[in-house]
């Protein structure tokens, strides 16, 4: 594996436990700001556009789960894979679970395309697709349009 390789691996692995972290801790603001500005975050059927867009959807979510009792919740996000494009973008593969007060709910993969920052100091999420592959008995987000954040 070459340096510039590596840096990608990194670097893009980097923006996905960030990812985790900022939902975990309940700065979506940061975590909107995480998508490039014409982003997208597809979840459920439902497209959500620019950091706006996805901003109002983590704010949404926040208060959909404190009401449903799920806070405190920890994602956990496993089998990161990275690919490197040769247009310096990035495809990336990640297997997630999500565990809230009783125990784990949901769990799924992100597809995500990623791309440098334009200063290149870092990366951004051009577009995230959230698969949700499956719902604990009980769970009261099975049938939800956003069960996979």
């Amino acid at each position: 594996m070459i340096d510039d390789e590596l840096r990608v691996r990194v670097g893009v692995t980097h923006l996905l436990t960030t990812y985790q972290y900022l939902a975990d801790t309940g700065k979506v603001e940061r975590l909107a700001q995480l998508f490039a500005p014409d982003g997208v975050l597809e979840i459920g059927g439902a497209r959500h556009t620019g950091v706006d867009g996805v901003l109002a959807l983590f704010r949404d979510t926040g208060a959909r789960f404190a009401d449903a009792d799920f806070l405190p919740a920890r994602h956990h996000l496993s089998t990161i894979y990275v690919e490197p494009q040769p247009d310096g973008s990035a495809k990336t593969y990640a297997c997630f679970q999500f565990i809230g007060t009783r125990g784990l709910d949901h769990w799924g993969t992100y597809r995500d395309v990623v791309v440098p920052t334009e200063d290149g100091a870092g990366w951004r999420f051009a577009h995230r697709r959230v698969i949700t592959e499956g719902f604990a008995p009980g769970s009261r987000l099975a049938g939800s349009s956003n069960g996979g954040l």
